[in-house]
């Protein structure tokens, strides 16, 4: 009897092959006019597969195999045919290929895969979002694939490697349908990764991964023609696992490369979701099945470097947010030790390895590390056995460590170093409380807050450790001494925190602070700063800047402008570089915070401790080798600062007596290691100097005096005092001193420093009379915030109010040393006049100045500096050729031809030089009439000097007073002088 079809039904049924055949195919002309026919319209697509699902039914109640290979065939076909019509027929596509998944059998098993990978291929957001049914049926669907890679395993039953086969490439092919839906996405995510772990496990060692991950590395950093090659080679394997899977002839390495594959599959991805779910999954996985650590982190990197270069960070911050929720819910009831561990080691293992992240925000990365780390030490060490905290928290060292050392940015090494500054920083202002009784009000203890400084300072060596042995193909900016500025309240704490509030560490803990700072600052003068370092990594990038202290050719010393230091980039500069960072021409500099924080340090302590004393003069002895002349124009007026006054017969102090000896010692090696760092530059100038030689006669008679602090340093010797004095005068005539005031008082001059001695030595040479100012002041308060790191040393300060400064003591020879109040913007500013005449030291440093470039005597021949910049010599007579172009209070212009001065009126000033004879000082007598005549109102202040004008106000003839100059603020020195004096007395 013949039964009549549709013709929709026809042409499906034609396209079966007669036979029982196991190995059926759809013939491939009907097949064709099938595709046609359900392409047209859609509701013959319709019918198409509602006539496949009951005879698929019905082939699969009945065991007919060879026509469910042949639907299966069809079914793939009319997915790529179709696939703009997905949506009318995919819930029917799904539930056959349920059905025919259901008869177990091994060969149609695998036929289901292939057209469920189709499927998969085509499938787009619109279907998970709009048609539930579909979506429960393709989840119910893909999880019974997946499932099939435990098939037959536990009975070791044969084709166990193609049932997981199976489930491997459902699981690969299901990663691209993840993003569409969140809730498939978590279920087999979690389905899957185990799977995967777990053949990966059973077939490779941590070697083999650690060869995988390298290989993986190397194809980033390899050529184009390399990669092609590799990804040529990887499309070969793929090519032969599926013919070894069609051919029933899979081997452990298949399986093996395909879990790779699929795994790959997953991580692969632009989605950060799929990439925070897949990470989570992976780790906590590994930690709740106890894989060995090692192995699970180095897992955990080779399947980071399958994530896109640009969102491999994404992986990293889910890490670091997945440990800070475990760290905030530890408690001392549950403690949680273990999962923190396991997790931050697998942090350890991606901040250590050659896996790039670029988008890696790294100072956002070590504030979250160093956060855990303070919360750990803080507060979960309470509760924490001691021996697991120092090992979580050797981790969390390691992880900013190595983060700060994988370079990323030109500037990641100093924002690093900064953001662990600023937790010193934080952790020091922690430890002070307002409470009586000195106990801190979240209950930490002092042994933990100095822990956990001890700590990041540590971290902080370790991290220029690494950078020592370690390289890096992207150039890096260095520290420079300006990102230490933040840090500098650690010698001298208690000067920045309120008066009634006090720290709950002990002394000895605050020492043991100071000393690792100290140290690791000296770490960082050696290893950051230091010239010896100064080549970076790309010879051929800094080949053709000079950084060798010693030259076969001399170094261009000679401009105050700083454009020399345009030559030097951040990585290669060389500190010794006169005025490198505007470190002479601008007093508010860290070299000036740093003797500023050493000052308050001594003020802070009677007896300061002897260890951190001695730490200081090690690391002010690298700073001298490493910034040179930098350091030693900064530190005079320190030295005056610090030196013995000799006010009196008093017996100084054990502070003043630590002082002394402390800028004694600093001036011994700035004196000595000038010569070292400038050769031909110096010529031995500094160490034969009389300024030298002084400074031996001066430690000899402190020695004596017993004002010298012993065991501080072992130099200068007592041999080379010896040498410069073998006559023993000092000691013969010790003993009288000690009886008789004013005896004291006249030796303590004679070996006491003074402004003249200072004046004397730097214009003794070439080089000194450039850079070494010995009018500078000295800021006792800096005002501008000293934690901005990298300020613009070009720009003005704003906001300065007038500061104390402490001066060298006056041109006349005394060694009483005074304190005066000038203006800060006049120091930065030379030139600019301010508030009229100044001070007794404002006219004293204008002789000064002339003095430097007008031969002082025949013995000296410096090389004086033009306003304008430039340079002229002397002659070998002792006499000035040259040109002299530039505005002091005034225009002055002319040519200066041995020793005579044209072009400006100077016959009326009161030049000092070295023929004295034809001028006159200002006395103080006539300062007092002048003022007196300018508080009635007779004279009006003004910026410049008149050269059209003369005065009659009580001036004598020739003085400087005879000129129209301000004088505001003269005021406080004349009334504070005596009537008597006014004869004697010479401005």
């Amino acid at each position: 009897m013949r039964i009549f079809h549709s013709k929709h039904q026809n042409l499906i049924l034609q396209c079966y092959p007669p036979g029982k055949g196991a190995d059926k195919k759809p013939n491939s002309s009907e097949l064709s006019y099938l595709l046609y026919y359900a392409s047209t319209r859609r509701v013959k697509l319709e019918k198409v597969v509602t006539f496949l699902k009951e005879k698929t039914e019905n082939d699969v109640s009945h065991g007919r195999h060879g026509n469910l290979q042949v639907t299966l065939a069809i079914l793939s076909a009319l997915i790529e045919k179709c696939s703009d019509n997905l949506n009318v027929f995919a819930s029917f596509i799904t539930s056959m290929l349920q059905s025919v998944l259901s008869t177990k059998d091994l060969i149609l098993c695998k036929s289901v895969v292939k057209t469920y990978t189709v499927l998969c291929d085509k499938l787009d957001e619109g279907l998970f979002t709009g048609d539930k049914e579909f979506v429960n049926s393709f989840s119910t669907l893909s999880e019974a694939i997946i499932n099939l890679s435990t098939y037959n395993s536990e009975e070791k039953k044969p084709n166990q490697l193609e049932w997981k086969m199976i489930a491997l490439l459902a699981i690969k092919h299901i990663s691209h349908c993840l993003g569409y839906n969140a809730k498939i996405s978590t279920k087999f995510i979690g389905l899957s990764i185990p799977i995967l772990i777990k053949t990966v496990q059973n077939t490779n060692t941590q070697r083999n991964l650690l060869t995988r991950l390298r290989s993986n590395i190397n194809i980033e950093t390899d050529d184009r023609r390399l990669s092609r090659v590799i990804s040529s080679k990887a499309g070969l394997s793929s090519k032969q696992i599926e013919e070894d899977f069609d051919n029933d002839a899979l081997t452990t390495t298949d399986i093996n490369e395909e879990s790779f594959n699929s795994l790959k599959a997953l991580f692969n991805t632009t989605l950060t979701n799929q990439i925070q779910a897949v990470t989570k999954s992976v780790v906590q996985f590994n930690y709740d099945s106890k894989v060995d650590l090692k192995w699970g982190s180095t897992f955990l990197e080779m399947c980071t470097t399958w994530i896109p270069v640009q969102l491999r960070f994404v992986a990293l911050a889910t890490l670091l947010s997945r440990l800070d929720l475990f760290a905030k819910d530890s408690n001392p009831k549950t403690p949680n030790y273990s999962i923190q561990y396991h997790y931050a080691s697998n942090i350890l293992g991606l901040v250590s390895s050659d896996v790039n992240m670029i988008g890696l925000s790294v100072s956002d990365i070590i504030r979250q590390v160093l956060s855990l780390q303070s919360n750990l030490i803080l507060h979960q060490s309470t509760y924490i056995d001691s021996e697991q905290v120092k090992k979580l928290s050797f981790i969390y060292s390691n992880c900013v460590c190595h983060l700060s050392s994988h370079i990323y940015y030109a500037d990641q090494i100093p924002d690093s170093i900064q953001e662990i500054l600023l937790e010193v920083k934080s952790a020091l202002e922690y430890s002070y409380t307002d409470d009586e009784t000195q106990t801190h009000p979240d209950t930490v203890d002092a042994e933990k807050i100095h822990s956990f400084i001890i700590t990041l300072l540590d971290n902080i060596s370790t991290v220029f450790s690494i950078l020592i042995k370690k390289s890096s193909s992207i150039s890096r900016n260095r520290v420079n001494l300006e990102h230490w500025n933040i840090s500098l309240p650690i010698l001298a704490p208690e000067t920045e925190i309120e008066p009634d509030r006090k720290t709950i560490l002990s002394a000895s803990q605050m020492f043991d602070i100071q000393s690792k700072y100290l140290k690791v600052f000296s770490d960082f003068l050696n290893n950051e700063l230091s010239n010896d370092n100064l080549q970076d990594d790309d010879d051929d990038e800094t080949n053709n800047i000079e950084t060798n202290k010693v030259e076969s050719s001399p170094r261009n010393f000679t401009s105050p402008s700083g454009s020399i230091n345009e030559n030097f980039s951040d990585v290669s500069k060389d500190f010794t570089q006169p005025d490198v960072n505007q470190y002479i021409t601008h007093p508010d500099n860290f070299i000036s915070h740093f003797l500023l924080y050493i000052d308050k340090f001594f003020e802070r302590y009677q007896s300061p401790n002897t260890e951190i004393v001695l730490l200081l003069i090690k690391t002010l002895k690298e700073m001298i080798r490493a910034l040179g002349i930098n350091f030693v124009s900064n530190y005079i007026p320190f030295l005056y600062h610090w030196s013995l006054k000799f006010k009196d017969s008093n017996e100084p102090s054990q502070i003043e007596k630590y002082k002394d000896t402390f800028a004694h010692i600093i001036l011994y090696y700035s004196l000595k290691d000038l010569d070292e760092i400038y050769p031909q530059e110096l010529e031995s100038y500094a160490s034969n100097s009389k300024y030298y030689i002084k400074l031996l006669s001066n430690i000899r008679y402190r020695k004596v005096k017993k004002y010298w602090i012993e065991g501080l340093d072992s130099e200068p010797s007592d041999n080379e005092i010896a040498k410069q004095f073998p006559q023993g005068d000092l000691t013969s005539s010790s003993s009288s001193m000690s009886s008789n005031d004013i005896i004291i008082i006249q030796d303590s001059i004679k070996y006491a420093f003074t402004k003249d001695d200072l004046e004397e030595f730097a214009c003794g040479n070439n080089f000194t009379i450039i850079w070494i100012d010995h009018k500078r002041p000295i800021t006792i308060d800096f005002v501008s915030d000293p934690h901005i790191a990298d300020r613009n040393t070009n720009a003005i300060i704003n906001g300065l109010t007038t500061n104390l400064l402490a001066s060298i003591g006056s041109s006349g020879g005394g060694s009483i040393i005074e304190s005066e109040v000038v203006s800060l913007e006049s120091s930065i500013h030379p030139g600019v006049t301010g508030k009229g005449l100044g001070t007794a030291g404002d006219i004293s440093s204008i002789y000064s100045d002339l003095s430097k470039y007008l031969q002082k005597n025949n013995q000296y021949h410096p090389t004086p500096l033009n306003p304008n910049g430039t340079f002229n010599s002397y002659g070998t007579n002792g006499t000035f050729n040259g040109t002299f172009n530039g505005t002091i209070d005034g225009t002055i212009g002319g040519t200066i031809n041995s020793g005579s001065i044209s072009g400006g009126d100077f016959t009326n000033d009161s030049v000092h030089t070295g023929d004295s004879k034809n001028y006159n000082t200002p006395r103080i007598s006539e300062l007092k009439d002048l003022m007196s005549q300018h508080r009635k109102g007779t004279r009006k202040p003004s910026l410049f000097i008149d050269n059209g004008s003369t005065s009659t106000n009580g001036a004598t003839s020739n003085s400087v007073l005879s000129k129209s100059i301000a004088t505001t603020d003269v005021n406080t020195i004349i009334d504070g002088l005596m009537d008597d004096d006014d004869s004697a007395i010479v401005v």
